[in-house]
């Protein structure tokens, strides 16, 4: 994922879910970056593309120990 495509997921990430989220560059893996709700690692999220669509994907897992 490029970084302009990282500043608009995360503009609408900010305008739909929090203002507080922050994404963060993965340098190993560069088709995703890490989400961030202040200092805290909240998610991953994959850029994918299929048949000339483009698509963002949240992967947020929850243990039950949080819950």
């Amino acid at each position: 994922m490029s970084p302009e495509e990282a500043k608009k997921v995360e503009a609408y990430l900010k305008k739909t879910l929090n203002p507080d989220i922050n994404l963060k560059a993965r340098p190993k893996t560069p088709d995703s970056v890490e989400a961030y709700l202040g200092d805290e690692f909240i998610a991953v999220i994959y850029k994918d593309e299929d048949e000339g669509e483009v698509a963002y994907q949240l992967n947020m897992t929850i243990l039950s120990e949080d819950v």
